[in-house]
């Protein structure tokens, strides 16, 4: 993307001085060979119209494909993150976020870098992209970074302390999940009154929701454009109502 921006940009400089040099010598100069430099100048002109248009074509296909790329390498970690039950052992826990960090993302952080549009300083996708998708997935690698030889020591014995450990699990765990409890009502007396409850508790994978959820909003948009997500938004619509 960013090739393509910078050449786009740099063929519309070109071809504004190549006109603005031949309309200066067709209408203030009278000198010999004018017909010949005005010819150069507007054969400039040309090549540059027709690079800009290979360039913005160029740079709308691989902006297509930047971003597919980054949907699918984001829905691969976010799969992987899916999995995490807040019930599994000490160790079930530890082995999964080790087996994380050792997961590949190089290839999610060449998407990101990838990106450069054109209209950044009036849309401010790229800003949204890495604040909503981005960060929030990097800051939960970072926290993950920051105990993995900790995690280690304990899995090979040099460092058994559970109650250290489980601190840390904590910590990681309030990235990806959100708890909820409440206690519900189950008994009223003769005036309404709440006799007896029943404590209810609820969890959902935060982060993965809330990153899902980006994908399919405005990400989507930015991705395909808003007429494309408007049809696929009145297609599925009209899908549930049938």
């Amino acid at each position: 993307m960013r090739a393509y921006k910078r050449m786009a940009k740099f063929s519309i400089l070109i071809a504004i001085i190549s006109l603005l040099i031949a309309i200066l010598l067709n209408f203030c100069f009278a000198i010999d060979k004018t017909g010949f430099w005005i010819n150069v100048c507007l054969g400039l002109f040309g090549s540059a119209t027709l690079t800009i248009l290979t360039s913005v074509v160029s740079y709308f296909h691989e902006k297509r494909q930047t971003l597919e790329n980054f949907v699918y390498h984001t829905r691969q970690i976010l799969s992987y993150l899916n999995k995490y039950q807040e019930s599994m052992s000490l160790e079930q826990k530890l082995k999964f976020y080790l087996d994380y960090h050792d997961l590949d993302k190089s290839a999610w952080d060449m998407d990101i870098g990838n990106m450069d549009f054109f209209s950044e300083n009036k849309t401010h996708d790229f800003q949204y992209i890495y604040t909503a998708i981005y960060k929030p997935i990097l800051d939960f690698n970072r926290a993950v970074e920051n105990h993995v030889w900790h995690f280690r020591w304990y899995l090979d014995g040099t460092g058994k302390n559970d109650t250290v450990m489980e601190k840390f699990l904590l910590e990681l765990q309030e990235y990806l999940l959100e708890k909820n409890e409440q206690d519900i009502p189950t008994e009223y007396d003769e005036n309404g009154n709440i006799v007896s409850t029943c404590h209810h508790s609820t969890v959902k994978p935060k982060l993965v929701l809330n990153i899902r959820k980006e994908l399919n909003g405005r990400y989507y948009e930015i991705m395909y454009g808003k007429k494309i997500t408007k049809r696929e938004m009145n297609s599925q619509e009209a899908q549930n109502n049938g």
